[in-house]
């Protein structure tokens, strides 16, 4: 959201790639309300948000480790 009144949406994510290699898509919505709810959402985004590596990806990220010193998977 800009100026909370302009959206910015859809697949570009900022990068040369998407820039210049990329099919990528890219709106720009003018519309106050639309930017409210815009707002809105990434707020519940946010509050919900686990930053870092989650257990999970903990879990599976100390597999991948084990895994690369021999080739064998422990448990």
């Amino acid at each position: 959201m800009i100026d909370n009144k302009t959206v910015v949406t859809g697949s570009f994510n900022w990068s040369p790639s998407a820039a210049h290699t990329n099919d990528e898509t890219l709106l720009v919505i003018h519309s106050p309300q639309l930017a409210k709810h815009f707002t809105r959402e990434m707020d519940r985004l946010w509050e919900t948000a686990e930053l870092g590596i989650t257990p999970h990806l903990q879990r599976k990220l100390d597999r991948q480790k084990i895994r690369c010193r021999d080739g064998v998977l422990r448990r």
